[in-house]
């Protein structure tokens, strides 16, 4: 009974260090800016978002 307690604890400290090695993955350098490739046209919206005329805080 010993040994599989052990053994249990022993596969939850894994799990555990593997969740907090990939919590650390997610904290990169992230850029300042980043720029579209190569290529790619400018992107034009047809209206703003909320529409000013419906808007109640106008």
């Amino acid at each position: 009974m010993p040994a599989q307690r052990s053994a249990h604890r022993l596969s939850l400290y894994i799990v555990l260090a593997g969740l907090m090695s990939m919590g650390l993955c997610g904290c990169g350098v992230k850029p300042d800016s980043l720029s579209p490739p190569p290529g790619a046209e400018e992107t034009v919206f047809p209206r703003t978002y909320p529409d000013p005329s419906t808007d109640p805080q106008s």
